[in-house]
């Protein structure tokens, strides 16, 4: 769930002032071994699905590591307790981190309206990576995320990666690991974060969006399939209304309630209605795809909503996989026309989509 600055600064969750971590204890335990060894890797990668936590991790990391690798609980290999990244937010380091003062840190992100991360903001960090410490042992760097390097930025990463000055800590988050060069990979030190289990996402719900009932938060949980960023995003999206439209929508293929469906179109096409375009149409890829694996394998997902299962049997009864591999493309790529700046009409696309789906069901009778 990555923010411009500005709302950085506001959002207390976001990862560089969130001082809490949940469901990742072993990626700690691997970093807080590797310094207790003395042979602490000078560069981490730190990848997963997106919106798990691993940039709220690499802050974690990089706060405890600039504090001389202190935790909450004392410190060495904490006993019997697990180890623990902990840093108070009181703590100086980690007020200076958050307010990006901190003299050994640097973060690296692309600029908002930017298609990548700027190859002159990489240079000017590894202008800084030669300079001394100023008041930690080590200096550290942020890279959030380093899938959004261009070319030339990754290349210059990989030139100091190559021979790292020392007491220098590169954590670099990663969605999408198969894509960076293969000789970042290789010099950094892996750690792969699996998605959150359905207990956490709860509680993180609770947490975060208290406002958000019961069976509303059970829905978001299944939606986020282990990632809290997107559960979120769906939420402040008004992702769970638009996901029961759908549902309702699609359990009666074949007539459609005019009413709701040129109603959502209405509310999914005003300019301001962006994001929940485009969470609706995520949730509707996301939906498709599981309701064509579960044609494949024979079992049918978990469901929260009634309508979701009703929906599935009147999908399955529309052809079969052939049939709803087709509509799959077309409806994807009917919602996908609105990437073209050209094509402005979001109304239509989402009414066509549906009528794809009318169709289908039509010739099933």
């Amino acid at each position: 769930m990555k923010k411009p600055l500005d709302e950085d600064e506001i959002d207390p969750y976001a990862p560089r002032r969130n001082p809490d971590l949940f469901g990742h204890q072993e990626a700690e335990t691997t970093v807080a071994t590797a310094w207790e060894s003395g042979r602490f890797p000078h560069a981490w990668l730190v990848c997963g699905p997106q919106g798990i936590g691993k940039a709220t991790l690499a802050y974690r990391m990089t706060r405890w590591v600039l504090a001389g690798g202190v935790s909450d609980q004392g410190g060495g290999m904490f006993g019997d307790a697990p180890p623990s990244l902990y840093l108070p937010p009181e703590a100086g380091t980690f007020r200076r981190v958050v307010s990006g003062g901190h003299p050994d840190f640097r973060a690296l992100s692309r600029p908002e309206g930017k298609a990548s991360i700027p190859v002159d903001d990489v240079r000017t960090i590894l202008n800084f990576i030669h300079q001394t410490p100023a008041e930690s042992a080590w200096k550290a760097i942020v890279v959030d995320s380093a899938d959004e390097l261009n070319t030339s930025g990754a290349n210059a990463i990989l030139k100091v990666l190559e021979e790292p000055p020392p007491h220098t800590m590169f954590v670099l988050v990663s969605h999408a690991p198969g894509r960076l060069l293969p000789t970042i990979r290789s010099r950094c030190r892996k750690l792969v974060l699996s998605p959150l289990s359905d207990d956490i996402m709860l509680k993180l719900l609770a947490q975060h969006a208290p406002e958000v009932s019961e069976t509303d938060a059970r829905l978001l949980v299944q939606l986020g399939e282990g990632s809290i960023g997107t559960a979120l995003d769906y939420a402040q999206a008004g992702g769970i209304d638009l996901y029961r439209a759908a549902m309702v929508l699609l359990s009666n293929p074949a007539q459609p309630d005019a009413k709701q469906l040129y109603g959502l179109a209405d509310m999914l096409s005003v300019k301001s209605a962006e994001q929940s375009y485009n969470a609706f149409r995520t949730m509707l890829d996301w939906w498709m795809k599981r309701a064509i694996r579960a044609q494949v394998t024979g079992e049918r997902p978990p469901v929260v909503l009634k309508e979701e299962e009703k929906a599935l049997d009147r999908w399955d009864a529309l052809g079969g996989l052939e049939t709803s591999m087709q509509l799959w493309e077309k409806l994807t790529g009917l919602l996908a026309q609105s990437d073209n700046p050209a094509n402005l009409d979001k109304r239509q696309l989402i009414v066509s989509a549906f009528l794809e789906v009318q169709k289908a069901a039509a010739q099933r009778h």
